[in-house]
C-alpha cells in the first residue's frame, strides 16, 4: 500500500508541500493578516545537516477551481514515500515569518490576490535568508498588485489556451531536471509576461516559431525560487514526470544538501493474513478481494517516528504495551497521575458472571523524564469497562449493562468496593454502548451512548433512549438524555465555557449540543426530539495512506471518536478554546478542527491533521489535554478497527464483531503531543490541597486542574468556601479571550455544595449580580444556576437579555426590539431557556413575543426552538401578545416559515392543556388584524393539536362572534377552520364563506 502525507499547519491546516496560484480566474483574499515576528530568519532556519530525516514543506492551497485539496492528494503518496511531508494551509495568513521558518520551503497552487506589504517583506525575508518556494502553475497567476512577488517568482501569467503537448528541457544537466523524463500531457498553454531576466529558464514549451519559458529557476539571496508552469488539473499531476519533477524541484529548494540525502523512512515489513476489503461506492456491505499482504507492527520507537505533526510540534511516548494493553479511555487524578482504562476482553469476550480480563490502571512518571515507569493495578477482573471518570476515592466506570462506582476505602490504590449506580445499557453491539465520560461544569457525569441504547429504572423513574448524549448524578439518583444524535456517539467534551461538544463515528463531526431534550419535551405536541448535527464544513479525512480500509463513508470519518478541545495555555494562542480535535483510527490519525461561534451555536474549520502516521496499525482513538498542557493521545495500536458487518467466511462474536484472529491483544501506544517552546512540566498537585488552595486552582490556566479542583471541592460539600469563591465571582477581570475562568468555576462550585439554593443570601446575591459580569460565559452560567423562581425570573428581566417593551410615559420613539436585547446570542439563547424553567410571568410572554419574529431568533434553529420553549411556558400571554405583531416586509420566504412552524409549536403546545377553550376565544377573534403568517401558524397549530372530539362550550355571544369569522380572513385560513372546526364537532361553529 502506497503511503502518503496530508498534513495541517499549525496556524491553519497542514496539506503539502507546493507552492501553487492558479490560472486567470484569481481569488480576494479579505482574511486579517497577521503581523509576522521581526526575527532574524537565520537564527531560525533549521540547519541542513546530514541527520536530517525528512523535509517539511508548507503548502498554501485556496478553494478555488484549481481545486489544491484535492490536487494535494494526486503527489502526496509519492512525496511521502521520498521523506518529503507536504503541511497544507489555507489561510494566507500563515505567511508570516515566524511560520515560514519552520519549514524548508514554501509551495504555492491556488488563485490569490492582495499581498499585504509585511507578508510582501516577510516572503523576500524568508527567500533572502535561505527559504525556498516551489511556484506551480498559477502562482504566476496570483498577486499581481506586488512587483516584489512577480520578480520573486521570475515572471507572471498573461493569457492561456489548451491542449496536449510536450517541452523541451533546455539544460537536462541542472540538479532540478536530473532524471526527470520529459512528458506529454494536456494542460493549459501558459504565456508569461513581466519576466525577470534574472533566472535560469530549464524547459520551454514550443508552438511553431515561438519557444515559451516553462520551467525555471533562480537564486534570491541564500535563497532558491523554482517555477513551473504544469499543473492545471489531474492529467498533469497523476503523471510520475510532474511528481518527479515537484520532488527534484524541493530538494533543489530546500539546499544541496537535500539534493542526494536518503528521506526514505525506515521500511514496513510485511506478512500473510486476510482482512476484509470493502470497496469504495459499492452497497454498504459488499466486499471485495480480501487483503492478504498484512502489514507486521513495529516497535514504539519505530512507530512514533512514523508519527507526524506539525514541524513546532514534538510527539513523545509516555507508556507502551510493556505498561498497557488496549487503552481505551483516560483520565487524571488530584495528583496529575493517569488513569488508564485497559480492555482486552473487548469487543468480543463476555465472561461469565462478568469477572474477565481487563483493568484501570494507574501510570506515573516518578523521575520527571516524561516517560511512564511506574504501574499500579487499581482494579482488575473487569469485563468490557468502555470507559472511566475519577470520583471521590475511585472511579465510575461504564460497563454495560452497568454503571459502577469502584472506590479505594483505605488509600492504598487499589479498589476494595463496588457499587452499582444503575443498569440498562445494552450489551448485544459493545460499539455502540455507553462511552465518554466526562465531569462536566454542572458537576453531573457526562457521557456518550450509541445503538445499544439505555433501557432502565434510574430512580423508580423508567427511561429508555439511542443514540446520543446523557448525564447523570455521581450517586445514580439522577439520568437525563440531553441530545440525540443520528448514530454511533463516541466523542464529548467542552470548552472552557462549559459548552458541550462531541462527534459521531459516522460523519457528524463536530456536533454542538444547544436545546437539551427536556426543553422539547416541556411542549406539548412536539413530537421527536431533533437530532444534532455536524458544524463542520467538512468531514472528510486526510490520511497519510493513499488506501485506507473504511466499511462505508470512504474518505469521510467512519470511526470518528474522542472529541476534546484544547483547553491549557502551553499551544500557541491560535489553539486555545479555539482547537478541537476528533481521532479517526480507520484514518490513522487524529483531526483538527478550528471552532468559532456562530450565531446561539459554533460552526468548525476542518483543519485536517493534528497527527497522522503512515503505520497501517496506528489508530488513535482518544485525546485529552493532561496536567502538563500537552495533548494526550490514546492509540489502541491495532491493525483491525472494524466492528461489523460479518464479511461473508467470518462468524459474529457474542460483542456483534466479525472475528479475527488478526485482532491485536499485545499492544497500546501513550503519546504525549508537545509543543517544543513550551514546559509542559506539571505545576500542580491537588493532593492534599486545603480548601483555599483547591479555590485558588480554579483561576489555573488549564482547564484540567480547575474542574479537578471543582470536583473536589462539590465533592468535599462544604460551604466554608462560599467567602472565597464568592470573592472569585465578583472579580470582573477579562482575559485575552474574553474569559474569566474563575468566576466560571466558582459558580459552577457554589451550585454544586448547594449555597445557590436561597440558604446562604451571599451567594445567591453574587450569582444575581453575575448576571452583569462582562465576560459572556459568566453571564450564562449566572443564567443556568440561579434557583428556578420568580425572584431569579425578575432578576433576569431587569439585565435586558430579552425585549422588554415596558417604558414609562408616553413615549415617541422606542428602540427597535433588535438593540433592546443581549447582543450575545449565547447568553440570549441561554435567558431563553432560563425562563422556559420558571414560572410563567405575563412579561415573558410579551418579550418572547416580541422576539419570535426577529430574523435573529427566526433563522437560528436553537434560537427558535429556545423562543418556542419560553413561549409554550408562558402560552397564554405569549398569544396575547404575538398577534399584534408584524414580520418585516423584508422577511423572504425562509424567515416567514421558520416564524410560522415556531407558532405553530407553541399553538399545538396550548391546544393541548388542561382547558384551551378558556382563551381561545380571545386569540380567534384576534387574528382579523394578526399578520397572516403569524395567524396561519397560530391556527393550523390548534387545528392540528386540537384533541378529536373535544366540543368547547361557548356563550351564544361568543359564538354568534365565531360564526362571522371565516367571512373576516382570508382563504389561507380555510383549511385549518374546517379541520378545527371537523375535530369540535361543530362544522358550522365559524360560519361560511
Amino acid at each position: 500500500m502506497i503511503r502518503s502525507t496530508l498534513f495541517q499547519t499549525s496556524g491553519a491546516l497542514l496539506f503539502m508541500l507546493l507552492f501553487v496560484v492558479s490560472c486567470a480566474t484569481q481569488q480576494s483574499t479579505s482574511e486579517p493578516q497577521q503581523a509576522p515576528q521581526s526575527t532574524d530568519a537565520s537564527s531560525q532556519m533549521e540547519s541542513a545537516t546530514d541527520d536530517r530525516s525528512q523535509l517539511d514543506i508548507l503548502f498554501l492551497g485556496d478553494t478555488g477551481h484549481h481545486r489544491p485539496d484535492i490536487r494535494v492528494n494526486d503527489l502526496t503518496p509519492y512525496l511521502a514515500e521520498r521523506g518529503i511531508y507536504l503541511h497544507h494551509t489555507e489561510h494566507q495568513s500563515d505567511l508570516n515569518l515566524e511560520n515560514l521558518n519552520k519549514y524548508d520551503a514554501l509551495m504555492i497552487y491556488g488563485n490569490r490576490t492582495g499581498l499585504p506589504k509585511q507578508q510582501e517583506t516577510d516572503l523576500l525575508t524568508y527567500v533572502n535568508n535561505g527559504g525556498g518556494i516551489i511556484a506551480i502553475h498559477s502562482a504566476s497567476a496570483s498577486f499581481n498588485d506586488s512587483d516584489a512577488f512577480v520578480n520573486l517568482i521570475g515572471g507572471a501569467f498573461k493569457a492561456h489556451g489548451s491542449g496536449t503537448f510536450s517541452v523541451e528541457h533546455q539544460n537536462p544537466n541542472h540538479p532540478v531536471l536530473q532524471g526527470v523524463p520529459e512528458f506529454e500531457s494536456w494542460d493549459e498553454t501558459y504565456v508569461h509576461m513581466k519576466h525577470n531576466p534574472d533566472k535560469e529558464v530549464l524547459s520551454v514549451r514550443v508552438e511553431g516559431d515561438h519557444e515559451e519559458p516553462w520551467t525555471w529557476v533562480r537564486n534570491q539571496g541564500d535563497g532558491r525560487v523554482f517555477y513551473t508552469a504544469w499543473g492545471h488539473d489531474e492529467r498533469t499531476w497523476q503523471k510520475e514526470g510532474f511528481k518527479k519533477l515537484i520532488e527534484r524541484a524541493t530538494r533543489w529548494t530546500s539546499g544541496d544538501w537535500a539534493l542526494d540525502a536518503d528521506f526514505t523512512p525506515p521500511t514496513f515489513t510485511f506478512g500473510e493474513g486476510k482482512l476484509p476489503y470493502y470497496p469504495a461506492g459499492e452497497p454498504w456491505g459488499t466486499v471485495g478481494e480480501p487483503i492478504t499482504k498484512i502489514q507486521n507492527p513495529l516497535t514504539p520507537e519505530e512507530s512514533r517516528d512514523h508519527v507526524l505533526v506539525t514541524p513546532e510540534f514534538e510527539v513523545q511516548l509516555f507508556a507502551s504495551e510493556d505498561m498497557v494493553i488496549n487503552p481505551i479511555d483516560l483520565d487524571w487524578d488530584e495528583k496529575g497521575r493517569l488513569w488508564v482504562t485497559e480492555t482486552v476482553d473487548y469487543p468480543n469476550k463476555f465472561v461469565e458472571g462478568r469477572r474477565g480480563n481487563d483493568r484501570i490502571k494507574i501510570l506515573e512518571d516518578t523521575d520527571g523524564d516524561g516517560k511512564a515507569d511506574k504501574t499500579t493495578i487499581f482494579a482488575d477482573s473487569l469485563n468490557i469497562p468502555t470507559s472511566l471518570v475519577l470520583h471521590k476515592d475511585g472511579v465510575i466506570i461504564s460497563q454495560a449493562p452497568d454503571f459502577i462506582y469502584i472506590s479505594d476505602t483505605d488509600g492504598d490504590d487499589v479498589a476494595d468496593k463496588q457499587e452499582v449506580l444503575f443498569t440498562g445499557w445494552g450489551t448485544f453491539d459493545t460499539h455502540a454502548g455507553p462511552s465518554n465520560l466526562r465531569y462536566g461544569f454542572d458537576n453531573q457525569i457526562w457521557g456518550t451512548v450509541g445503538y445499544s441504547a439505555f433501557d432502565g429504572t434510574v430512580n423508580g423513574e423508567q427511561i429508555r433512549f439511542s443514540s446520543g448524549f446523557y448525564r447523570f448524578q455521581p450517586d445514580g439518583s439522577s439520568l437525563e438524555y440531553v441530545s440525540n444524535t443520528t448514530n454511533n456517539t463516541w466523542g464529548l467534551g467542552f470548552n472552557e465555557e462549559g459548552q458541550v461538544f462531541g462527534s459521531t463515528a459516522n460523519r457528524d463531526v463536530p456536533l454542538h449540543s444547544v436545546v437539551p431534550n427536556r426543553f422539547y419535551n416541556s411542549v406539548r405536541g412536539l413530537g421527536r426530539n431533533p437530532r444534532i448535527r455536524m458544524i463542520a464544513n467538512s468531514n472528510l479525512i486526510y490520511p497519510l495512506l493513499d488506501e485506507v480500509r473504511q466499511v462505508d463513508q470512504h474518505g469521510r470519518y467512519t470511526a470518528g471518536s474522542g472529541f476534546h478541545m484544547y483547553t491549557a495555555r502551553d499551544f500557541p494562542e491560535t489553539y486555545w478554546n479555539k482547537r478541537a480535535f476528533v481521532a479517526a483510527p480507520t484514518g490513522h490519525l487524529l483531526g483538527e478542527f478550528i471552532i468559532e461561534k456562530d450565531g446561539s451555536s459554533y460552526s468548525a474549520f476542518n483543519n485536517r491533521n493534528m497527527m497522522a502516521s503512515q503505520d497501517e496499525w496506528f489508530s488513535p482513538i482518544q485525546s485529552k489535554v493532561g496536567p502538563d498542557g500537552a495533548l494526550w493521545v490514546l492509540d489502541w495500536y491495532n491493525l483491525v478497527i472494524q466492528h461489523n458487518p460479518t464479511p461473508e467466511g467470518y462468524e459474529t462474536g457474542e460483542g456483534n464483531a466479525y472475528l479475527n484472529d488478526l485482532r491485536d491483544r499485545d499492544h497500546a501506544r501513550i503519546y504525549r503531543i508537545v509543543h517544543k517552546d513550551a514546559d509542559h512540566s506539571q505545576d500542580m498537585n491537588l493532593d492534599g490541597a486545603t480548601p483555599d488552595e483547591m479555590v485558588e486552582a480554579l483561576t489555573h490556566d488549564n482547564m484540567f486542574w480547575r474542574l479537578t479542583s471543582q470536583r473536589l471541592l462539590v465533592e468535599r460539600g462544604e460551604q466554608d468556601v462560599v467567602p472565597a469563591l464568592i470573592e472569585l465571582v465578583e472579580n470582573e477581570t477579562v482575559d485575552e479571550l474574553g474569559l474569566n475562568p474563575g468566576a466560571l468555576h466558582a459558580l459552577w462550585t457554589l451550585h454544586g455544595i448547594g449555597a445557590l439554593d436561597g440558604s446562604n443570601t451571599e451567594a445567591l446575591a453574587a450569582a444575581q449580580a453575575a448576571l452583569y459580569h462582562p465576560a459572556s460565559a459568566v453571564k450564562r452560567a449566572a443564567l443556568m444556576t440561579l434557583p428556578r423562581d420568580e425572584t431569579s425570573l425578575e432578576h433576569i428581566m431587569k439585565a435586558d437579555y430579552l425585549p422588554n417593551p415596558m417604558v414609562p410615559g408616553n413615549m415617541d420613539y422606542s428602540m427597535p426590539t433588535q438593540v433592546t436585547i443581549s447582543a450575545d446570542a449565547h447568553v440570549r439563547l441561554a435567558a431563553l431557556l432560563a425562563v422556559a424553567e420558571m414560572p410563567a410571568s405575563e412579561q415573558v410572554g410579551q418579550s418572547v413575543a416580541e422576539m419570535i419574529s426577529l430574523e435573529s431568533t427566526a433563522n437560528d434553529q436553537w434560537m427558535r426552538d429556545a423562543a418556542v420553549a419560553a413561549a409554550a411556558k408562558n402560552d397564554v400571554s405569549f398569544f396575547s401578545h404575538v398577534m399584534t405583531q408584524q414580520i418585516s416586509p423584508r422577511a423572504d420566504s425562509t424567515h416567514k416559515a421558520n416564524v410560522s412552524s415556531s407558532i405553530q409549536a407553541v399553538a399545538g403546545h396550548y391546544a393541548l392543556g388542561d382547558s384551551p377553550e378558556e382563551h381561545l376565544p380571545d386569540f380567534l377573534m384576534a387574528l382579523e388584524e394578526a399578520d397572516p403568517v403569524i395567524g396561519v401558524g397560530f391556527l393550523t397549530g390548534v387545528a392540528e393539536q386540537w384533541p378529536d372530539d373535544h366540543s368547547p362550550s361557548f356563550s351564544s355571544n361568543i359564538s354568534s362572534q365565531l360564526s362571522q369569522l371565516r367571512g373576516k380572513l382570508s382563504e389561507d385560513y380555510d383549511e385549518a377552520l374546517d379541520l378545527l372546526s371537523e375535530k369540535m364537532g361543530a362544522p358550522e361553529v365559524f360560519g361560511s364563506r
